[in-house]
C-alpha cells in the first residue's frame, strides 16, 4: 500500500532531518511510535524499515523513545518490593 501525504516545502526547511531522505526518517518515527504504542513488534518494525533489530532499537533511543516503556507506577512497585527483598 502506498500512502502519500502532502507536506508544505517550508515544512522541510524548518525541520532538520537525520536521514538524508525525509521520506525515510518519518518511516522510521511511524515504525517507531507503532513500537513505542505496542501496535507492532521492533522485529516487525525492523523488517519494515529494512534495518536490523538492534540497529532499530539502538536508533529509537536516539530520539529517546524506547520499546519498552515503564510508567511511573511499575517503578514505584519495583522500588517497594527491592526495599522488601521481594524478587
Amino acid at each position: 500500500m502506498l500512502i502519500t501525504i502532502d507536506v508544505p516545502e517550508a515544512f522541510f526547511k524548518e525541520v532538520s532531518f537525520g536521514y538524508t531522505e525525509p521520506e525515510k526518517e518519518i518511516k522510521f518515527l511511524l515504525a517507531a511510535k507503532l513500537t513505542e504504542a505496542g501496535r507492532i513488534s521492533t522485529g516487525r518494525a525492523a523488517q519494515w524499515l529494512g534495518m536490523s533489530k538492534p540497529r532499530f532499537l539502538i536508533e529509537m533511543s536516539r530520539y529517546g523513545l524506547s520499546a519498552f516503556p515503564i510508567d511511573e507506577e511499575s517503578i514505584e512497585e519495583d522500588i517497594l518490593n527491592a526495599s522488601n527483598g521481594d524478587s
